[in-house]
């Protein structure tokens, strides 16, 4: 009996851990906020119907133009799928301004700015 119990805590013991939840790591882009992101609805009526969402855990990994609505599902997997995921510290200029082009929401790189040394 006391065989089958133990079998049984181990059992338990290891569908635990296999199931634990993993941090992001260090510039991470989990395939949850990839298919969330190209999931997204772009449909839009005005340039104020769009913002931007990014596709990474890091802002380095770029942005994506998508509706409001859908702005902030997006931003809810981003929130879970990179809690505790860390970002270098390299400068990247990865911003983009939206707009409503066709119906669809559209970005476009924002040009760097001069960094004064």
């Amino acid at each position: 009996m006391k065989k089958v119990f133990f079998m049984m805590l181990a059992a338990g013991l290891f569908a635990a851990c296999g199931t634990a939840r993993q941090n992001a790591g260090i510039n991470a882009v989990p395939a949850q906020l990839t298919k969330a992101v190209a999931a997204a609805d772009k449909a839009c009526q005005a340039d104020s119907d769009c913002v931007a969402v990014q596709k990474g855990c890091c802002p380095c990994a770029g942005y994506e133009a998508v509706n409001k609505t859908a702005a902030q599902k997006v931003q809810t997997v981003l929130d879970k799928a990179c809690a505790g995921g860390g970002c270098t510290r390299e400068a990247c200029y990865t911003r983009i301004t939206t707009q409503c082009v066709n119906h669809v929401c559209t970005g476009t790189l924002v040009a760097p700015r001069a960094v004064a040394l």
